[in-house]
């Protein structure tokens, strides 16, 4: 339309749809449907990518990437100082003099991490029993070098609540590295394909670091007074870290032994299922609940508890009723996705889903009590876990077997979010109002996942 015109039949005129655009936009650009987009997305290019890529590579290179990825990780989590908590919520935390202290302190663990690859290189792959694996774990140790290289504005984003720039950061990583790897497969076909495509994506993600953020270039700096800081904080997250690598990886090392391998493979894919809630319940708590826990307390805002509990009510009810619903539709869910010789699946589908089903709640409190400096709880509640899974999962295995023990690892988040709940309470934070809402939307999404699952059933019948 020409300016000056009259609005055509049945459309507003563009003055007075503006608000209604910006709504819109405004809407969809809150933190949490940033976080449920971002999610959604990188779990349809990582399909789509394993689409691709299993057609152009042999099935040992996925192996291959399994095992360095799983030594990254143990190495990594083994040597966690909680760098992206200390910065967020810290008084500090736009303080040049902190932000430098702490990039030169985590520069220097990524060098000594690459350096213990380098080393242990040849021992870890004499260990696992392929010594040909040792050139490709020594080189993996540089992304620990080219990440550690990369600005803090990855962590001070967060607390600024930068979580649309963060997203957009992550998202144009995962779609080079997805198309580095495709096209270096397609010429290769082997397994330094992923490698590569690994280093490539790193290496993007620390140019981005700079590129698309203000006053990112740090400087080498050691501050004595951000060093002891730095040090209460992390002994609380490093113990932590480790617990939680041997709760995360002990289950799976006993059921691979005690298991039939076809009952095991049941369980590992029910497992993978069952972690897709967690993808939002992590980011979540982490990019959006955090942040905004850590500036109310900073401001010292005097009701912490109804301010806590109002930011996070509705996606704390929607995910509940979401995650519920997986573990009363999971027959169903197997059904669709798989053929009749994975039925029994859906039984491993049903109790590792628990775990997710507390999860936002879990991590929302641990966001609480870390925001208001209470950070032993972290550790406190890895090793409830930790003490669960022996105690629970031996007289589980004793009395019913390989089921007792997979459903202790099903039930392991309960006994941590009871921690926590305590913790809570004692710090007059806790609305336990609230939190029985949020378990009882979740057994309302298991009673109409099993709903659904029945009336799908009889009308395909």
């Amino acid at each position: 339309m020409i300016p000056g015109d009259a609005a055509a039949p049945g459309v507003l005129p563009l003055n007075q749809r503006e608000p209604l655009f910006r709504r819109l936009r405004h809407l969809a650009l809150r933190d949490t449907n940033v976080i449920v987009i971002a999610v959604i997305l990188n779990n349809l290019l990582r399909a789509v990518s394993s689409v691709i890529l299993t057609r152009l590579l042999v099935p040992e290179v996925f192996g291959i990437a399994g095992v360095i990825a799983s030594v990254q990780f143990t190495v990594a989590l083994a040597s966690d100082l909680g760098f992206q908590a200390f910065v967020v919520r810290h008084e500090d935390g736009d303080k040049p003099r902190f932000l430098d202290t702490v990039w030169t302190i985590s520069l220097v663990r990524s060098s000594l991490l690459a350096l213990v690859l380098a080393v242990l290189a040849s021992p870890l792959a004499d260990l696992l029993g392929k010594p040909d694996l040792a050139p490709l774990i020594a080189i993996s140790g540089l992304t620990f070098v080219i990440e550690g290289l990369a600005s803090l504005t990855l962590l001070t984003a967060l607390r600024k609540r930068m979580i649309l720039r963060l997203s957009v950061l992550e998202l144009i990583v995962l779609i080079v590295q997805i198309a580095a790897s495709v096209l270096l497969a397609f010429l290769w076909g082997n397994y330094w394909a992923i490698l590569v495509a690994m280093l490539v994506s790193s290496a993007l993600k620390t140019v981005l670091s700079y590129a698309m953020f203000a006053d990112s270039v740090r400087t080498f700096a050691l501050d004595r007074v951000y060093l002891r800081d730095l040090w209460s904080f992390a002994r609380y997250v490093t113990g932590s870290s480790i617990i939680f690598l041997l709760v995360s990886q002990c289950d799976k090392l006993v059921l691979a032994k005690v298991m039939p391998l076809e009952h095991f493979g049941f369980y590992i894919l029910a497992g993978n299922l069952a972690s897709a809630p967690l993808a939002f319940a992590t980011a979540y708590a982490s990019r959006v609940l955090f942040p905004i826990y850590s500036q109310l307390w900073r401001e010292d805002h005097q009701d912490l508890r109804t301010e806590f509990y109002a930011r996070r009510r509705i996606p704390s009810l929607l995910y509940s009723f979401a995650a519920g619903g997986i573990i009363g539709s999971a027959h169903l869910v197997i059904g669709i996705l798989y053929d009749d010789r994975y039925a029994e699946a859906a039984l491993y589908l049903q109790i590792l889903g628990i775990a997710p089903l507390f999860a936002l709640a879990s991590n929302a409190a641990n966001e609480t009590l870390t925001a208001t400096g209470r950070i032993s709880a972290t550790f406190q509640a890895s090793i409830a876990k930790l003490a669960w899974l022996a105690a629970a999962g031996t007289a589980g295995y004793l009395l019913y077997g390989q089921f007792g023990l997979v459903l202790a690892v099903g039930l392991m988040e309960v006994p941590a979010l009871g921690l926590k709940w305590i913790r809570m309470h004692h710090a007059s934070l806790l609305d336990m109002r609230q939190e029985v809402l949020f378990v009882m939307a979740g057994f309302l999404g298991i009673l109409c996942g099993l709903g659904g699952d029945w009336l799908i059933g009889l009308w395909l019948r």
